[in-house]
C-alpha cells in the first residue's frame, strides 16, 4: 500500500489527531514521545482488550441514533411528526437533533465518532505495542469500509464525529438539562478546538487524499486472531 492511501487510512482519526495535537497521518498517532494513555481512559492495558473495543466501529454510540437518521430521510413530514409523538422527551431530542444534522453528515449520522475514535485506538496500539503496522493497517482498511459505505466526503464525515462527539459529551446530563447541554455544544471550548485546528492544519491535507483514493485491500495478517473484528 502506497503512503497516500496509508495516510488516507489514518486520516480518519484526524478529528482526534486535533483535539490532542497529534500527527494526521502518522502511523503510530504521536510522532516522537507516546503521550496517550489507554489504560485509565479506556482500560486498555493488553492486546486483547485493544481488539476487543474495536467493535464499537458497528455498535458503539453512534447505534443509538442510527434509527433516528434512518427515519428521517425516510418520512413524510407528517409521519415524522407522528414518530415524534411517540417518543419520549429525551429520545424527541435526539431524534429533532438527527434532523438537524442530517444536511451536513448525511445517512451515516454519527457513525463517525466511533469510528474515528477505532482509527485512534489502533494507532495508539501500534505505538504501544499491541499490534504490528501490518495488523492496523489491515483493520483500518476494514474502518474505510465502513466510513465510504455511510460517508461520500470528508466534510460529511468530520461533522458526523463533531455531532456525535456533542452528544456524548451530553450523554450525562439529565433529563431536564439534556435538551439545554446540547445546544451549548457549538460554543464548546473543546469542539471549537477540534474544528479550527482541522481547518488551519488538516484541510490542505484532506484536499490531496480525496475520499474516493484507491485504497487497495491488504492482505489479512496471519498473526490477527480468527474471532478478531474485521
Amino acid at each position: 500500500m502506497d503512503e497516500s492511501a496509508q495516510h488516507w487510512l489514518h486520516a480518519l482519526s484526524a478529528p482526534m489527531a486535533a483535539l490532542n495535537g497529534a500527527s494526521y497521518t502518522a502511523a503510530e498517532y504521536f510522532e516522537g514521545e507516546d503521550q496517550t494513555d489507554l489504560e485509565s481512559g479506556w482500560g486498555i492495558s493488553t492486546r486483547a482488550q485493544l481488539l476487543d473495543v474495536l467493535g464499537m466501529a458497528d455498535n458503539g454510540h453512534a447505534s443509538e441514533m442510527s434509527n433516528a437518521y434512518w427515519q428521517f430521510q425516510r418520512c413524510l413530514p407528517s409521519q415524522w411528526q407522528a414518530l415524534l409523538a411517540t417518543l419520549t422527551p429525551r429520545d424527541q431530542v435526539k431524534y429533532n437533533y438527527a434532523a438537524r444534522t442530517f444536511p451536513d453528515c448525511g445517512p451515516g449520522g454519527t457513525r463517525a465518532w466511533d469510528i474515528g475514535r477505532m482509527s485512534f485506538l489502533l494507532r495508539a496500539g501500534v505505538k504501544k505495542g499491541h499490534i504490528s503496522r501490518d495488523e492496523s493497517l489491515y483493520l483500518h482498511y476494514r474502518l474505510a469500509l465502513r466510513a465510504r459505505h455511510y460517508y461520500n466526503r470528508w466534510d460529511s464525515y468530520i461533522a458526523g464525529y463533531l455531532f456525535g462527539k456533542a452528544l456524548w459529551n451530553v450523554s450525562d446530563s439529565s433529563d431536564e438539562t439534556f435538551a439545554a447541554n446540547l445546544e451549548r455544544q457549538g460554543n464548546e471550548h473543546w469542539n471549537r478546538c477540534i474544528a479550527l485546528n482541522l481547518r488551519i492544519g488538516a484541510n490542505a491535507l484532506l484536499a490531496d487524499l480525496p475520499w474516493e483514493l484507491p485504497l487497495p485491500e491488504p492482505e489479512r495478517p496471519a498473526s490477527l486472531e480468527e474471532d478478531c473484528w474485521s
